[in-house]
């Protein structure tokens, strides 16, 4: 807030000149000829303030006057002033039987604003857009003259809420987190009337976070060197949605008949006032209404003003904390778990929240309602909530869930669809009801990726075909792909060429074939080729064999239990007829073994 500065000074110099002048110009002092023509001069003017008290302001104001006559005035002029802002008359002063002595003179008056009319100036000023004319109306009587002088005005302005609108580009960090970006705060004042004074306040902020952010009540409190001149609660919950942007919005009214008291202590405090605009929330608690602080949204601001001397008002902006005033819960640690169980897996994770407040604070104790997601490859394995209370300290949730054999088999097809390999997501959110306000609590999630290649070691060198000790054909460029597995089976198409060294006809009759992970049999079977290749001649053949997708799950269980290790082996053998015998020949060359490795969880 800013008066006119020195305004009232320069009216009392006019004041001065105009009641000497009028004193030299009275009666018979003219017609003696003892006093000379010449005017008297002001040579300073002093303002300052008189007594402050919770009623009234006094001012004193100060002027040197020189009369250069040889002879005093004597004191026959009586002189009155009106000071008014914005049409609100603010003080009248009065003082008569002025008169000046030869030379230097002090002329002294005084006058004083009643307090109570500071509410009415002060609705006006805002309802001018902070803007105030400071109006002084002299007069001078005296026993041949009475007449008003010009009055004097000076209009001044004020920016009270400059500092409240800005493109913040700050953000409210929680345990090294984003909870709100705060874009951009603004503040604007309603119609005042005497009685009060509307104040919007407002911020867009941001919610970053894939939940949203409540606030079941919030409080605010306006004062003025510790004058509380507005305090309240909003009426409604606000709730920033995920990943979008809203606005916090405030209505306040200021109550204008603190304002007299304000005045008193911004006078005595020099002219300086902390305007500590205070946002928290409203935490209900057995033991009453609390408040907790939400810094980002509140504002302070100092102002200071040099009413009478002339100088212009000055407004900064004090820096409060972006932090919340409350210490939300926080995730400790995350540890996973695969075990086997009578009908299949189950999946665990303990997740250790702590919640820093202490016993006896409004956040004792918090609500927590939380969800935990994990999948393979878009297959859910896990899916589990809980709701609980916090205490004090360190909290320890469990997110657990049997995995069937068929999840476990839908996830196998998507791995050998996906060429053998898996994504496995982990998600999980939790919202921390405090009572006033509903904050995201994250769970952390993971992604990570896994392959395998469990046809790889399928040999592409040539397999000789012996017979007797001796080599009758050959396998050459040999290849095993997966199929379009079912839930039953996983097909493995075979294929490749044959060669007949010899020159009677050979008839490849079967292709056998084995598979173990972890001593776990997943194939164990043969499949019809029939495919007769003439003499010295090269024909191709192709088969299917199959996995029996019932054995995955317990292969994956194993693999778990072994620290996401699997040791496979994998055989082959062709089933011949040559010169009217049929033959097993072991195809120790397409056959291989292999380890496997996953670090799927972590292990």
């Amino acid at each position: 807030m800013s008066i006119v500065s020195g305004t009232l000074g320069k009216v009392a110099a006019v004041l001065a000149v105009g009641l000497v002048v009028s004193a030299a110009g009275v009666g018979a002092a003219l017609s003696t000829g003892v006093v000379s023509l010449q005017s008297p001069t002001v040579e300073s003017i002093d303002n300052e303030w008189g007594e402050i008290s919770a009623e009234r302001t006094g001012i004193d104001t100060t002027v040197v006057v020189d009369n250069p006559n040889g002879v005093g005035v004597p004191g026959v002029v009586g002189v009155s002033y009106d000071v008014s802002m914005n049409d609100v008359r603010m003080a009248s002063g009065k003082t008569g039987g002025v008169s000046l002595s030869p030379g230097r003179n002090e002329v002294t008056l005084r006058t004083h604003i009643d307090n109570e009319k500071i509410p009415a100036w002060w609705a006006s000023h805002i309802n001018n857009g902070e803007e105030t004319t400071l109006s002084v109306e002299p007069s001078v009587k005296a026993a041949l003259l009475s007449r008003a002088l010009p009055a004097q005005n000076r209009t001044f302005e004020t920016d009270m809420l400059s500092s409240f609108e800005q493109e913040s580009g700050q953000s409210v960090e929680v345990n090294g987190r984003t909870l709100l970006a705060v874009e951009e705060t603004s503040a604007s004042w309603g119609e005042a009337t005497h009685n009060e004074t509307p104040l919007r306040f407002s911020g867009t902020v941001r919610n970053p976070n894939g939940a949203p952010v409540e606030f079941s009540k919030i409080g605010y409190e306006v004062s003025m060197n510790d004058v509380t001149v507005a305090d309240g609660t909003t009426s409604e919950s606000v709730e920033i949605a995920p990943n979008s942007i809203g606005t916090v919005q405030i209505d306040a009214a200021l109550d204008n008949r603190k304002l007299d008291e304000w005045w008193v202590s911004h006078l005595r405090n020099d002219e300086t006032t902390r305007l500590n605009v205070s946002v928290f929330a409203v935490a209900e608690t057995d033991s009453g209404t609390e408040r907790v602080p939400l810094p980002f949204l509140s504002q302070r601001v100092v102002f200071e003003t040099d009413i009478l001397a002339g100088g212009q008002a000055t407004t900064r902006t004090v820096d409060s904390a972006g932090e919340f005033g409350f210490e939300p819960p926080r995730v400790g640690s995350v540890e996973r778990d695969w075990s086997a169980t009578y009908s299949g897996t189950e999946f665990s994770t303990r997740v250790v929240v702590e919640n820093p407040n202490a016993a006896d604070s409004a956040l004792g104790e918090v609500g927590l309602d939380a969800t935990y997601r994990v999948a393979l490859n878009d297959v859910t394995l896990v899916e589990d909530g809980t709701q609980t209370t916090l205490g004090p300290g360190e909290n320890e949730l469990e997110f657990s869930g049997e995995v069937s054999d068929r999840t476990i088999k839908r996830w196998w097809i998507s791995h050998v669809e996906n060429g053998e390999e898996t994504r496995l997501t982990t998600a999980g959110g939790a919202s921390a009801d405090l009572g006033f306000a509903a904050l995201p609590v994250p769970l952390p999630g993971e992604n990570r990726t896994f392959e395998t290649d469990m046809l790889a070691g399928f040999s592409e060198t040539d397999q000789p075909v012996s017979v007797r000790g001796r080599t009758v054909a050959r396998l050459h460029d040999m290849n095993s792909t997966w199929g379009d597995a079912t839930m039953d089976r996983t097909p493995m198409d075979i294929s490749g060429d044959v060669t007949n060294e010899r020159s009677r006809p050979l008839t490849v009759k079967s292709f056998g074939y084995e598979v173990r992970a972890n001593d776990v049999v997943l194939a164990d079977d043969e499949t019809r080729v029939g495919t007769t290749i003439p003499g010295k001649a090269t024909r191709r053949i192709e088969t299917t064999g199959h996995l029996d997708n019932d054995r995955i799950p317990a292969w994956w269980v194993s693999h778990l239990n072994r620290g996401e290790r699997t040791d496979l082996s994998v055989s082959y053998y062709v089933v011949v007829e040559y010169a009217g015998t049929e033959f097993t020949v072991e195809l120790d060359s397409m056959s291989y073994t292999d380890t496997i490795e996953t670090n799927a969880f972590g292990a």
